[in-house]
C-alpha cells in the first residue's frame, strides 16, 4: 500500500552520532494514516478491504496491518503499516508499488480525506516485544518530540531502562521507534502492547520505583529525568487493532 503521491517528505538526516541502523537489519517500518472524507468512513473502509484484497490476489510478501485511531485528536483515521523490513526491500518492489499505487488511487483515494506517510526504524536495544506474531488488540502510543541536543541522551537513557526492565521482569510488552523520514523531527514514538482498556490501570509500582530496585534510587532518577528532560512535548494516542482491515500473507 506505498503510495508514489505521498513520498513527498522531509528526510531526516539520522547522523545522531552513530544512532542509525545498519541498511542490512529489519528494522524498518512503513506507516501510513489516512482520514476518511466526511461521511466517507464506512466506504473508506470497503475499499480498503478491496485493495488489500488485490495485495492477497498478487501474492504480497508483506504484512500489511491496520489499526483504527481510538483517542486524540485524529479518532476515526486508519494507520496502516508493514514493518520490520530492510531499507533494501524497499527498492526491490518498484515495479509492485506502481501497479499498487495504481490501484490504491483509483479505489482508495476518493475516499480520503488527508494522508501522511512516514518512515520509521525500530531501537532494538530499546524494545522489549511479546513472542507473538499477531499484533495486540490495542497499542497505546505516546510520540516525544525531542531536544535537538538531547537526543544522544535520550537514546541511551531508553536502552539502559530497557535493561533495567527485563532484570525486573517488568510484564509490559513494548517497542520504541525513531522517526526517519516524513515529519517534525526529531521524533520518537513508544508503543505499548495492551488488550484491553483494563491494563491502562496503574501498575503497583511506577516505572522509577521499578528501576530504582534493580539499580539504585540515584540511577533511576538519573535515567528518567534524561527522558523528561531531553523531550520538548509528548501526544498520546489509543489505537484498535482491526483484523477485519488487514492483510496477512498466507505462509
Amino acid at each position: 500500500m506505498r503510495r508514489t503521491i505521498a513520498v513527498a517528505c522531509v528526510l531526516l538526516a539520522l547522523s545522531w552520532s552513530g544512532l542509525a541502523l545498519a541498511e542490512d537489519k529489519p528494522t524498518v517500518a512503513w506507516i501510513e494514516r489516512v482520514t476518511p472524507k466526511p461521511d466517507s468512513a464506512a466506504k473508506l473502509e470497503e475499499a480498503a478491504r478491496k485493495h488489500f484484497a488485490w495485495h492477497r490476489a498478487q501474492n504480497d510478501a508483506f504484512a500489511w496491518p491496520v489499526w483504527q485511531v481510538m483517542s486524540g485528536d485524529n479518532v476515526g483515521d486508519l494507520v496502516v503499516g508493514t514493518f520490520e523490513h530492510s531499507w533494501k526491500e524497499f527498492d526491490a518492489r518498484a515495479e509492485f508499488d506502481r501497479a499498487d499505487d495504481a490501484d490504491f488511487v483509483a479505489n482508495v483515494l476518493p475516499s480520503i480525506g488527508t494522508i501522511s506517510l512516514n518512515y520509521w526504524e525500530v531501537i532494538p536495544e530499546a524494545s522489549r516485544p511479546s513472542a507473538s506474531q499477531q499484533p495486540s488488540a490495542m497499542s497505546q502510543v505516546t510520540h516525544y518530540f525531542l531536544k535537538p541536543s538531547g537526543v544522544v541522551q535520550f537514546a541511551d537513557a531508553l536502552k539502559q531502562i530497557k535493561t533495567a526492565l527485563d532484570k525486573a521482569e517488568y510484564p509490559v510488552h513494548l517497542r520504541w521507534y525513531r522517526l526517519v523520514s516524513g515529519g517534525e523531527g526529531p521524533h520518537f514514538a513508544l508503543t505499548v502492547e495492551r488488550n484491553s482498556w483494563a491494563e491502562l490501570e496503574p501498575m503497583p509500582k511506577s516505572l522509577e520505583q521499578v528501576i530504582a530496585e534493580v539499580t539504585s534510587p540515584t540511577k533511576a532518577v538519573e535515567l528518567m529525568s534524561a527522558v523528561r528532560d531531553n523531550t520538548r512535548h509528548t501526544y498520546s494516542e489509543m489505537l484498535v487493532y482491526r483484523p477485519d482491515l488487514s492483510y496477512v500473507p498466507t505462509r
